[in-house]
């Protein structure tokens, strides 16, 4: 662990500003994570283009979410930093508090430990899952039925027009393309407007 360093980041953005020493020595690079040293060299430590996000642990999802960040500036040996931001659920922490990570630093690897309500799985998120899981497999079995009587007892053509009740489920398809466009012109208007912040951490 490197200690008296200042660390500035962003969930899925960019810093909303470049720190002041990376603008002092011409690296006014955008980024979502700055580290800058008490000697006021400053290093951006990853790129928003290269984000993904993973589980923190695959076999217990409860235990939070972690955002990576790579190709950052490159370390000793050509090596590109990167970065990872482990969001540990706590549902007491809030949001969570710059006095509350931890940042851990090994070979040009950085890991910030984030302590957030954030990294919580919603309940009910989960009991959509099932729901949705299930009403697609009642709904695969009225289909196939369906189908199959249309068929065989009243002549029906394979394909399309099979479907039971297929001029209420062709209304359905085109009302829910018309909806879906709107949503999709709606979120992007909105993420468009949205404005960034950072934070400020000094590794203790």
């Amino acid at each position: 662990m490197r200690a008296h360093c200042r660390y500035y980041f962003n969930v899925c953005s960019d810093a909303s500003q470049v720190p002041e020493a990376c603008v002092s020595l011409q690296k006014a690079i955008q980024a979502p994570v700055y580290q800058v040293t008490n000697q006021s060299d400053c290093f951006w430590l990853g790129q928003l283009k290269s984000m993904e996000w993973e589980l923190i642990d695959d076999q217990e999802p409860a235990a939070g979410v972690e955002l990576y960040y790579f190709d950052g500036e490159q370390c000793r040996d050509g090596v590109a930093r990167d970065v990872r931001i482990q969001l540990f659920c706590d549902p007491e922490a809030g949001v969570g508090k710059p006095l509350d990570y931890y940042v851990l630093e090994e070979d040009c690897h950085y890991s910030i430990t984030w302590p957030s309500k954030y990294g919580c799985p919603a309940d009910s998120g989960w009991t959509f899952m099932s729901m949705l899981y299930w009403g697609l497999v009642l709904f695969g079995i009225y289909m196939g039925v369906g189908c199959a009587f249309n068929i065989t007892q009243n002549g029906a053509a394979f394909g399309p027009e099979a479907m039971p009740n297929a001029e209420f489920w062709q209304d359905v398809s085109g009302r829910a393309a018309s909806a879906f466009e709107g949503a999709r012109g709606g979120m992007a208007g909105a993420m468009s407007s949205q404005k960034t912040s950072y934070e400020s951490v000094d590794n203790l």
